[in-house]
């Protein structure tokens, strides 16, 4: 039996333009490779559907080859896609690190500059009866500066977004309370935005406030 020829390589042919095959030789390439590899590998079924080399260029390799290029469009939208959402999970990624590194940062920041300034405190005495009665909004912002782990200060966004108040309305009240010598403004963030603390004066009212209510 005479051997299988190969189907023809269209950039070898002459007269493509420029060396390129047209459209229509590319089209019936998988077409005419899958009948090749049929009639070379499995004859039997190709001699039962009654192809072969004479077949190349034929409506069955057009056939053929409409499913294999489905096939490999489909593939190549299924990578499309997974790139695509690859790089958007990499893009949130790498945003969320770099917004924890700066939290990390300021916070180390505000951190540092409060151990090098510390002094060894005393809690002064003070009569609650002496100061004025603090609204609802002062206790809040007094209560929330108290759970701050010591070497920490919250900026004026992190207290607004904890009470869920403007930011005009917090800084309102952080005035007061720095006015009435019970919080102290420190260092701010990377952003430039002014952070606060509580005073020894701020920290023995509230530890009095809370024990009178207990």
């Amino acid at each position: 039996m005479d051997e299988l020829p190969t189907p023809p390589y269209p950039f070898d042919e002459a007269g493509a333009a420029l060396g390129m095959p047209s459209l229509q030789q590319l089209f019936f390439l998988p077409g005419d490779w899958s009948i090749y590899l049929l009639a070379r590998y499995v004859p039997a079924i190709a001699e039962w559907l009654g192809i072969g080399a004479a077949d190349y260029g034929s409506t069955y390799s057009a056939s053929l080859s409409l499913i294999g290029w489905s096939l490999v469009t489909i593939a190549l939208i299924v990578v499309w896609t997974a790139i695509k959402d690859l790089n958007s999970a990499m893009t949130r990624g790498v945003s969320t690190l770099y917004l924890e590194t700066r939290r990390h940062i300021r916070m180390a920041i505000v951190r540092a500059k409060y151990r090098r300034g510390r002094k060894p405190r005393t809690e002064p005495a003070i009569e609650v009866t002496e100061m004025r009665s603090l609204d609802a909004a002062e206790l809040r912002v007094l209560r929330l500066h108290g759970n701050v782990a010591p070497g920490y200060a919250l900026a004026v966004s992190d207290i607004a977004e904890r009470l869920a108040a403007r930011g005009y309305e917090v800084r309102g009240v952080l005035e007061r309370l720095q006015t009435l010598k019970l919080l102290q403004a420190t260092v701010g963030g990377l952003d430039g935005e002014t952070a606060y603390t509580l005073t020894p004066v701020g920290r023995a009212l509230l530890h009095r406030t809370l024990s009178t209510r207990a």
